[in-house]
This record gives C-alpha cells, sequence and structure tokens, in this order.
C-alpha cells in the first residue's frame, strides 16, 4: 500500500482502504465484530470519488462511533 491509501491507512487504522479496478475509493471496517449504533449514516463500508472524500467519509463516520460512547 502506498501514497494516499498507506496515509489514509495510518489515519484510520480501524480501517482497511483500497481503490476498486473503476477508480472508486472505498473503505471497510476492520474486525469481525458487527458494529451498530442504530444511526441510518452508521456504514460497515464506505466510498468516495478521491481521497479526499474517502477522508471525510471515514471522520464522519469515526465522529459517529464517537457520540455513541
Amino acid at each position: 500500500m502506498t501514497g494516499d491509501l498507506a496515509e489514509i491507512s495510518r489515519e484510520f487504522p480501524d480501517w482497511h482502504p483500497w481503490r476498486s479496478s473503476a477508480g472508486r475509493w472505498w473503505a471497510t471496517r476492520r474486525g469481525t465484530k458487527i458494529l451498530t449504533c442504530g444511526d441510518p449514516e452508521w456504514f460497515m463500508t464506505v466510498d468516495a470519488d478521491d481521497a479526499a472524500g474517502l477522508r471525510e467519509a471515514l471522520r464522519h463516520q469515526e465522529i459517529l462511533r464517537e457520540s455513541r460512547r
């Protein structure tokens, strides 16, 4: 993993980021435990058009996670 993907992986260690063959940016939560918080915006996998969009989506997911603690 290099470049933006490696940076995103370090910035969001609870997520596994990757780029699809179609060029979309994706990330899935790490671990086998299914997490829910009752919020319709809580996702196990998020996607975006670019690295900046993926970071924004992941930040939003982290805010939701923190609000449930």
